[in-house]
């Protein structure tokens, strides 16, 4: 009975060494996510692009949220072009793009490392009249 009870003791002895650990836990930064709203008007033919930067290399999601008829201010399912890219003097050079309508879901949605971006909306060659536009970006 007694070397149980010594055994039990040296057994408890040895797990609790390690809780003594020196070893610093790794110091992460946690970052609430922005969102920033894109709006604006797109001409027949024409391209309208927003800069932004990302802090962290975390998921960036960019939605079509809305797109109107400029005049009467009626939702419309028209196609236009969605893109992402870098900022190249006053333009935004594509590093993605889709053709889409506006949505209720992320049409991008990657991990993004730090860094400038711009994101554009532009006439693929569908549009008949001017539109009213609202592009949702959420990253940190």
């Amino acid at each position: 009975m007694k070397r149980l009870t010594v055994m039990g003791l040296i057994l408890i002895l040895c797990s609790s060494a390690g809780c003594n650990s020196t070893t610093a836990p790794t110091n992460y930064t946690i970052v609430s996510p922005v969102t920033e709203i894109f709006q604006g008007t797109l001409a027949v033919k024409g391209t309208s692009f927003f800069t932004f930067i990302i802090g962290n290399p975390d998921p960036l999601r960019i939605t079509l949220a809305s797109l109107t008829n400029e005049s009467t201010g009626a939702a419309v399912t028209t196609n236009v072009q969605l893109g992402l890219g870098v900022k190249a003097g006053t333009t935004c050079t594509s590093t993605f793009s889709t053709t889409t309508t506006a949505a209720l879901v992320a049409q991008y949605f990657q991990v993004a490392t730090p860094g400038t971006y711009c994101v554009f909306v532009s006439d693929p060659g569908t549009m008949t009249t001017s539109l009213k536009f609202a592009v949702r970006i959420i990253h940190s």
